[in-house]
């Protein structure tokens, strides 16, 4: 094929996948035992990468790092390809070709992501992304592929069914999203499952409903069955990158050899996604020589740094056990009961946007419980605790404590992709963690004009002298409280200094 004429006419949406970032990888490896490369100098390819809005972000985070893009589809790439060159990026370049067809010389990499490929593609495409994956990947490499499972699916196949039963394919695609969002709206689901996914997909962007929906291919896969195929070509099962609201432990393993302790581990992943409806995973491999991988372990956490944007509208007890709940920067309310874990949280929160390593997040975490009663220790059961809130993915794990842009109270400076980003619109703004964020156009207009050349009370003239397209007016006063507002948000999110 020379190109993918429906990523062509309808380009998949330009986010970044949090889960994929490439220093997230290693931390994940680091819990199970397996040292990964350092992701500030390393080699990341993405086989599926539509136009680097994944692998750009990253491109600019680790400047001593190389990366790699290839995509079918010619119209995404360009795209790709003509951003890349306005942000003046020399790192990365995209690359048009096939998965089944990829070049000689590539080298070998560290990291490899193929996010929103192995489902959508013919069995042959999955065979030689897993061949690619095995023959390309470093001996210390970790590949993160991503897939719907049949454990959900199950339940949520119906909407496709339903949807592709009502689908008239000689449309063009955008013509098919909206039938399709008639059918949703016409159509009660007593499975109240279905109903909140039909409810989100009604408003979802069009990109994802087409090709999650209405694609010619989105097989699902069994936990097992993915393993499987992956082991025939010579890779390991290493962990999930992706949020989990459970997680296995193993008991009374002692007696097993090595072998058998991980076989129970996998059949214990597998029931898991039975249990839990899991209906996409986010699997990371490694080689087969790259020494057997083991279940997380919470002690290991101790060598990690984290981050976290919480709230908490709870008057947090830190004296005793009893279950409260924090709410990310996404919505999630999580529950957290260990009164250790809540003041931990609330230092990460209270430090946003910096890491912590594990040694001063607890030290401060007990000096704040203790002044509220806390007589305990961060001993196993926290550790426990900590890792449970990790597998929520309600903070965000790193290996190393990032270095903080340099700031000026004066004249506030943004990172120069974000203010590439911001200057466009079709392309999301992406935050130091690797996370898509929602601008209006003021919010736009302000971060791509803080280039360190004006202060804050410019930056207000600014704003009020060019209302932009929705012809917003504003009073002095206004400006200069909108721009304190934005000021303020873009440093929580590690944009400017």
């Amino acid at each position: 094929m020379d190109t993918l004429q429906s990523y062509d006419e309808l380009p998949y949406d330009r986010l970044p996948f949090p889960e994929s970032e490439p220093d997230f990888l290693a931390a994940i490896a680091s819990l199970h035992g397996f040292g990964a490369a350092d992701a500030r100098n390393a080699r990341v390819l993405e086989l599926g990468c539509a136009q680097g809005g994944n692998l750009i972000p990253m491109a600019a985070r680790y400047p001593d790092s190389e990366f790699v893009g290839i995509d079918l589809s010619r119209v995404q790439v360009e795209e790709g390809q003509a951003f890349i060159a306005q942000a003046g990026l020399a790192n990365i370049r995209l690359l048009h070709g096939d998965i089944a067809a990829l070049p000689d010389d590539l080298g070998e990499f560290d990291f490899i992501i193929a996010h929103g490929v192995y489902s959508w593609v013919p069995d042959a495409v999955r065979e030689a992304l897993l061949s690619a994956c095995r023959s390309l990947l470093k001996p210390h490499g970790i590949a993160c592929i991503s897939f719907n499972v049949a454990a959900g699916w199950r339940t949520y196949g119906g909407i496709r069914r339903l949807l592709l039963q009502h689908d008239r394919p000689g449309l063009c695609p955008m013509q098919r999203v909206e039938q399709a969002r008639s059918v949703l709206a016409a159509t009660a689901f007593e499975d109240e499952r279905l109903q909140k996914e039909a409810d989100y997909l009604k408003n979802a962007s069009a990109s994802y409903l087409f090709h999650e929906y209405l694609s010619d291919i989105n097989k699902a896969h069994s936990f097992g069955q993915f393993v499987a195929d992956a082991g025939r070509h010579g890779l390991r099962y290493l962990g999930e990158a992706g949020p989990r609201r459970a997680r296995v432990a193993l008991e009374n393993d002692w007696g097993l050899s090595a072998e058998a302790r991980y076989e129970r581990w996998l059949e214990a992943e597998a029931g898991l996604d039975d249990a839990l409806d899991t209906r996409f995973r986010r699997a990371l491999l490694v080689r087969h020589d790259a020494g057997l991988p083991q279940p997380q372990q919470a002690g290991l956490l101790k060598g990690m740094a984290f981050s976290a944007e919480l709230a908490s509208e709870d008057e947090l007890d830190f004296a005793e056990a009893c279950e409260q709940h924090f709410t990310t920067i996404a919505g999630d309310h999580l529950p957290v009961s260990h009164p250790l874990l809540k003041a931990f949280l609330v230092v990460l929160a209270g430090a946003c946007p910096q890491v912590m390593d594990y040694g001063r997040a607890v030290g401060h975490a007990l000096e704040l419980a203790r002044e509220y009663g806390y007589r305990g220790e961060a001993h196993a059961e926290f550790l426990e605790a900590l890792l449970d809130f990790v597998q929520m993915q309600g903070l965000r794990l790193h290996t190393f404590i990032p270095q903080r842009m340099s700031a000026s109270a004066d004249s506030p400076r943004a990172s120069s992709l974000a203010r590439a980003q911001a200057a466009m619109p079709a392309w999301p703004v992406t935050n130091a963690f690797h996370v898509a964020l929602d601008l209006d156009e003021w919010g736009r207009r302000l971060l791509a004009s803080m280039d360190g050349s004006l202060s804050a009370d410019a930056l207000g003239r600014k704003l009020r002298k060019e209302p932009g397209e929705a012809g917003i007016q504003a009073t002095p006063q206004q400006a200069a409280w909108h721009v304190q507002r934005y000021l303020e948000f873009f440093r929580r999110q590690g944009l400017i200094g």
